[in-house]
């Protein structure tokens, strides 16, 4: 499923305060909001996967916004999308969803809502991976990323459709190069891991357990 539960409405009761004065400089999540091209195909839609990350994609699942699995890996048949290298696929004219993995079916990103030609980008140049392993009996619905000199924890980085299932594959966020403090919550809001001035410079892998 694309997520099991949505609890949104908690995120907004939850203020959360850093040991740490500085000003507040939290990046923003990284999934990338889909800006529309000017090129409009009858009939069907032009999805343009640019892969800027340090990774190989090997599975892009396009589903309808609509539906509730992700449905078919449409690059079954097309090989993989290698770093530094796009693709395009051109579904039906309609409303999707799109989940981009690596070959070890690690989420490199999603993607919303897309109903017009547009150009999705993984990664960024400059932007270091966060892989987090959810190795824990629990499913993971929210992620906080917030640098150690900022005094609040900003936005979940899953968003309200996206969760980290138990013990299946992990997530990878793509960030600025700084020293952070990092929390992972349940669907129901409740703290499940909080670790504090970690420095990633380069990949680091963030696991979670029991």
């Amino acid at each position: 499923m694309k997520r099991n539960v949505i609890a949104g409405l908690i995120v907004g009761l939850l203020v959360f305060s850093l040991a740490c004065g500085g000003g507040s400089n939290t990046p923003e999540p990284t999934q990338v909001i889909p800006q529309p091209t000017t090129k409009s195909t009858q009939g069907e839609i032009d999805i343009e996967i640019a892969n800027e990350s340090p990774y190989e994609i090997c599975y892009v699942q396009i589903s309808g916004s609509d539906e509730e699995d992700w449905g078919d890996d449409w690059l079954s048949s097309e090989g993989t999308i290698a770093a530094g290298d796009s693709m395009t696929f051109s579904p039906a004219s309609g409303t999707y969803d799109v989940k981009v993995m690596t070959c070890d079916q690690s989420t490199l990103a999603t993607f919303w809502g897309i109903s017009s030609d547009t150009t999705v980008t993984v990664g960024g140049r400059g932007l270091v991976p966060l892989v987090v392993k959810n190795e824990s009996a629990t499913e993971i619905c929210f992620i906080y990323l917030a640098p150690s000199s900022s005094d609040s924890w900003g936005e979940d980085w899953l968003g309200q459709s996206e969760s980290i299932p138990s013990q299946e594959g992990g997530r990878v966020f793509f960030i600025n190069p700084d020293t952070y403090d990092l929390l992972a919550q349940d669907c129901d809001g409740n703290d499940l891991v909080t670790e504090t001035e970690v420095e990633i410079t380069e990949e680091i892998t963030w696991t979670i357990s029991d």
